[in-house]
């Protein structure tokens, strides 16, 4: 018979919680090798960098599946030297998503905060990731109108919510790096060839580094100027979201932690903790408002050279693929050209002479376009 005490909330157990599917995708992303299988039975794994092996049932209906998976966990645990169960969620967790740990910093009765505050930070940490989404593809002050589909499919089926931890009330959000939607990166020097980076990754990134900027435009002193603050990712928006997340009074700071997936180029500026200590009422307005009244820039510039042409033959339009700078950040934009502009890209990138390309910047699966009308001219 079902009772209730079936249903009762309980710790994060391991061996419960965590899937064969998902333990399988952290050690193959962890560098270990699979070297024995049999389907839908068991896997063997070994690695010879960290001088140890285990084994990965599948089944449940065996009777020893659950201590089965308990030894390959413990060893999971032992070799990356993780205390307890959340912390090997996490890690597990991490293997395909950034994590993203949201804190309220305050004074909580046995753990707990009051049912309105919790509704208040879920809908302003889905605020804050949608403002970020949004910069992460055009950094604008202030995101007016219909939001992009990128936007709106990440927050649709790449962003998770996991097992709240322990320590004040910490929120744990998962943000799934999905292949389909991947860019080109730009080329680093000493590569000829482009690195593939997800969506998900940029906007996570973007995040990090508008909360940061976000905090030095809340300080009274602001030591960050508006525009830069703007390219770094923040927003009125993302204002917003803090504000709402800071409303209860026990609230001494929201504190934000990054964990970078290791299935992804490591980002190399973007923050990995911001502290975000509660704002003054005034100061906030005082953001927001300045942050609306920026001029809207209703398209982009991207200012770079011409790494890629791409035509059939006898067509008069073809593809142009132009690595450079979009605001503060480097991208590889497509868009499509024809007869004079197709030839003037032609040119320079014969001439290796930098050329800079406007129009409205989107992102369709793994590439960013500019969507037409497009113009271009060269730098001299």
């Amino acid at each position: 018979m079902t009772t209730a005490r079936d249903f009762a909330a309980r710790p994060l157990v391991g061996v419960d919680d965590l899937s064969p599917a998902a333990v399988e995708t952290f050690l193959r992303v962890r560098g270990w090798l699979r070297t024995d299988w049999r389907e839908n039975l068991y896997s063997i794994w070994e690695s010879t960098t960290e001088r140890a092996s285990l084994m990965l049932p599948f089944d449940r209906s065996y009777r020893d599946f659950p201590a089965r998976l308990r030894d390959a966990l413990t060893t999971i645990a032992d070799v990356y030297e993780l205390r307890n169960d959340e912390d090997l969620a996490l890690e597990i967790a991490g293997a395909r998503s950034d994590i993203l740990l949201v804190r309220a910093d305050q004074a909580t009765v046995d753990g707990s905060i009051p049912l309105a505050e919790a509704q208040d930070l879920l809908t302003g940490i889905n605020q804050m990731l949608s403002a970020a989404a949004c910069s992460a593809i055009r950094p604008r002050a202030f995101n007016q109108g219909r939001r992009p589909d990128a936007v709106k499919e990440f927050l649709a089926e790449e962003v998770r919510m996991g097992h709240t931890l322990r320590g004040s009330f910490v929120l744990t959000i998962l943000a799934r790096h999905d292949e389909e939607m991947s860019e080109e990166l730009p080329v680093q020097s000493g590569s000829d060839t482009a690195a593939i980076g997800t969506y998900t990754r940029r906007v996570m990134t973007t995040l990090a580094t508008g909360l940061a900027a976000s905090r030095d435009l809340l300080e009274e002193d602001q030591p960050i100027e508006l525009d830069e603050a703007v390219q770094n990712g923040a927003s009125a928006e993302l204002i917003d979201s803090i504000d709402r997340m800071s409303q209860f009074p026990g609230l001494r700071a929201l504190d934000v932690s990054f964990r970078w997936s290791p299935s992804q180029p490591q980002p190399a500026e973007a923050a990995s903790r911001v502290v975000l200590r509660r704002p003054h009422p005034e100061r906030v307005q005082l953001v927001r408002e300045a942050l609306r009244r920026r001029p809207v820039v209703e398209q982009d510039d991207v200012v770079g050279q011409v790494v890629r042409l791409e035509r059939a033959e006898g067509q008069d339009e073809g593809v142009v693929v132009v690595d450079g700078s979009l605001g503060r950040t480097r991208r590889r934009v497509k868009m499509r050209l024809a007869g004079d502009d197709y030839r003037l890209a032609l040119r320079a990138h014969d001439e290796r002479r930098p050329v800079v390309a406007s129009g409205v910047v989107v992102l369709e699966k793994r590439s960013w376009w500019l969507e037409p009308p497009v113009r271009i001219r060269a730098v001299s």
